[in-house]
């Protein structure tokens, strides 16, 4: 099993070493160095491009892209507060110039929901976003790495193979994270799944080392000959979820005990006010099949509220001669923070 977690660190992942950095901020007051619509910035990138998408009280609008770009947020806060915010991101493909989002990444956005507009956009990371809606790939569109995303829909894989979802919170109204799948090459793995019924439409996944918190009952014309490893399924010791569910085959898994959040209730809607780490006393504490804790906060990439990644800011400006005469320099002593990609 430890090569499943092998396959997230080796996951593809190419910079080019001569890309710009793009400033983008539609607050009014922005250096004037900074662009202030995404999607103009978008227009003028190269391939291999980075966006730095400052945050803001306004969204950024709707944003498509059809070429490899990186594009960083603040990170998330669960709430409609400052963020780098998208209200939809459309990944499509232009035929003049040929061109292809393939091998872009969107990290610390806060996004409606993200589609794929075309077939063959491949090798896609998605990490440390906020969405208030789900993900859609389109068809052929193979390689994508989906961790440490707060996801409050679900996410449409259209039999697509090589996905790795690990390490995300879904808190979904559809009662299902993922729909449209029967590939064995898709991994799900280390999540917490709140209002769990059962994976649409899914076979032959390998779902290993997740928390579900369940409110239905299976129905194995909807999951079946999935393999489950060393996952919790709770709801209450009266009305129990089977672990692994009808219809699918495992091991190791821990049917209906209180995963014992550190301070958070074990059933009922999420609460982005608890902390959902588990308790020295949890059936899953250390009980993973990589020896770390089932769940979100396990594996190799644990999950990190509010998005793993920031973007540069300066913090203090400081004048050290602020009394001069005409001619001479103005000396600024600046701290900032590096961008933590």
């Amino acid at each position: 099993m430890k090569k499943i977690f092998l396959m997230v660190i080796l996951f593809p992942i190419t910079f080019e070493a001569f890309s710009t950095i793009i400033n983008v901020d539609n607050n009014p007051n922005r250096p004037n160095s900074y662009v202030g619509d995404l999607q103009l910035a978008v227009n003028s990138a190269s391939s291999g491009d980075t966006l730095y998408v400052y945050p803001s009280n306004t969204s950024y609008g709707t944003i498509s892209i059809n070429k490899r770009l990186y594009l960083f947020g603040k990170g998330f806060d669960g709430t409609q507060g400052y963020v780098s915010r998208i209200n939809y991101l459309n990944l499509d493909t232009a035929t003049s110039p040929a061109t292809n989002p393939s091998g872009s990444s969107f990290q610390g956005l806060t996004i409606n929901s993200l589609s794929c507009q075309k077939p063959n956009i491949t090798n896609i990371i998605v990490a440390g976003n906020y969405f208030n809606g789900g993900i859609t790939l389109g068809y052929n569109c193979s390689g994508w790495l989906i961790i440490n995303n707060y996801v409050e829909n679900n996410i449409n894989l259209n039999s697509n193979s090589s996905i790795i979802i690990s390490n995300n919170i879904f808190h979904s109204g559809y009662s299902y994270p993922i729909s449209n799948s029967n590939s064995s090459s898709v991994i799900f793995s280390h999540n917490l799944v709140v209002n769990f019924y059962y994976l649409y439409q899914v076979s032959n996944a390998i779902v290993t080392d997740n928390i579900f918190i369940c409110s239905g009952s299976t129905n194995p014309s909807y999951m079946y000959n999935n393999i489950f490893y060393n996952n919790i399924s709770w709801r209450t010791t009266l009305n129990p979820y089977a672990m692994p569910p009808e219809a699918n085959i495992g091991s190791g898994n821990k049917s209906n005990q209180d995963p014992q959040f550190m301070t958070a209730l074990s059933s009922g809607d999420f609460d982005i006010t608890k902390d959902y780490h588990l308790k020295t006393s949890s059936p899953g504490k250390n009980a993973a099949t990589d020896g770390t804790d089932i769940g979100p906060y396990g594996g190799s990439n644990p999950f990190v509220w509010g998005g793993s990644f920031t973007i540069p800011k300066i913090t203090e400006a400081n004048i050290t001669n602020p009394v001069i005469n005409v001619s001479t320099p103005i000396n600024v002593n600046v701290k900032a923070t590096k961008a933590g990609l």
